[in-house]
Formats: C-alpha cells, structure tokens, sequence
C-alpha cells in the first residue's frame, strides 16, 4: 500500500463519520489529514470525527535464518472533540472490519477529554529482505 491508497480508503469507510475542516479562507473540507512533520496547521478548525494518518510507514525488522524481513504497518489515529459522540465506535468498526489484522490501542473518554484512538494497520508486502552479510 501506498498512503494514497490508505488514505482513500479511510475517507471512503468513513465518508458519513467524518467532521470537517474549516480553512482560514472559509473553504471546509472533510476532517481526513495526512500527517507529515508539523501536523494538522493551527489555522485550521476542526469539528467533529478527524482522522489523521501518519504519511510515512512504521517499519519492523524481525531476523530470520539467512536474512532480516522488513515490515511495514500504518497508523491512523481517529480524534472526536465530543465525549458524547457516537461517530467514534462506528469508525472503528468500520474500519477493524475492513483491516482484521488491525491493532486498536487508545479510546478513553470522560466528560473533559475528547476521545481518541489509534489504529495500526500491516501492510499484508514485506517490502525489503536483507541478506547477512558473510
């Protein structure tokens, strides 16, 4: 996968979930963010479900006889500033559905914090084999 193809498909599962961005200019758009170095600009307003998703791979070695394999998961991170929002178990139903070897860690809320939870997602393609060297 690439983070097109999870990020399509994030806003595709959660289409009817998701809250939305209000940009400075007053343009709004869906609450989907790819999140590279800074994170979502501070400009932005949010409301309602958000899901962002981290731009670049988390990257796993496990050493096997002759060579080291290489995998790669990706983690998207679902945020509702309402306690009291349904949106946040039906998104990740949807998308433990969709991902079953997903992982799920996070998801507290009380009447003061929002909730939030993180989603790990395997890439199914052992992207890199290393040979020992001798």
């Amino acid at each position: 996968m690439n983070i097109k193809q999870v990020r399509d498909c994030v806003e595709s599962l959660l289409a009817d979930l998701l809250g939305s961005y209000t940009l400075p200019n007053g343009t709004i758009i869906p609450a989907v963010y790819v999140d590279g170095k800074y994170g979502v600009p501070k400009s932005w307003k949010v409301s309602g479900l958000e899901a962002a998703i981290k731009q670049y791979p988390l990257r796993r070695s496990r050493p096997l006889l002759a060579h080291v394999e290489m995998r790669m998961s990706w983690e998207i991170v679902l945020s509702h500033y309402s306690p009291s929002g349904e949106e946040m178990d039906k998104a990740i139903n949807r998308l433990l559905r969709h991902y079953p070897d997903a992982t799920l860690t996070g998801f507290p809320s009380s009447d003061r914090e929002y909730q939030y939870a993180r989603i790990i997602v395997p890439d199914l393609e052992i992207k890199t084999q290393y040979l020992r060297a001798n």
